[in-house]
C-alpha cells in the first residue's frame, strides 16, 4: 500500500475558527517519500522538518468525494487531520521530485503566508 498526500488549502486563517469548512481546492502530490518525510516521519527514523498542527477541536472538514460531500476529522488512514501554514510549507524541498510536485510547491509559494493548508493522507 502506497502513501498519498493531498493538500486542501483554505481561504484564510478565519476558516480555522469555523465549525465546518468545505474544501473546494485539492492538490494531490505524486507519491514521493522524500517529499513526504519532510512533513510526516512515518518511517519512525526521520524527523520531519515541517511542523504540523492539529485542526481545532470544533472544526469539521468537508470534502467532495464520489459519493458526495463527506464530513470528517480523520483521514482515510484513521489519523486526525492536521494542517500547516503556507509559510511553513514553503520550506518543502521538491528539487528531485516530479513536475507535478514542483508545480504544487510553486502554487503554495503564491499563497499568503498565513493561509492554512490541511493535509489529507491516504
Amino acid at each position: 500500500m502506497g502513501l498519498n498526500l493531498t493538500l486542501l488549502p483554505l481561504q484564510g486563517p478565519k476558516d480555522l475558527q469555523r465549525t465546518k469548512v468545505l474544501c473546494r481546492n485539492r492538490l494531490s502530490f505524486d507519491t514521493d517519500y522524500e517529499v513526504f518525510l519532510q512533513i510526516n516521519g512515518f518511517d519512525g527514523k526521520t524527523k520531519p522538518t515541517i511542523k504540523v498542527n492539529p485542526i481545532p477541536a470544533a472544526l469539521w472538514v468537508e470534502t467532495y468525494e464520489e459519493e458526495g460531500i463527506r464530513k470528517r476529522r480523520t483521514d482515510k488512514l484513521g489519523a486526525e487531520i492536521t494542517f500547516v501554514y503556507a509559510e511553513d510549507l514553503k520550506g518543502l524541498h521538491t528539487f528531485n521530485s516530479s513536475p507535478l510536485n514542483k508545480a504544487i510547491n510553486a502554487f503554495v509559494w503564491m499563497l499568503p503566508n498565513d493561509t492554512p493548508i490541511l493535509l489529507l493522507w491516504e
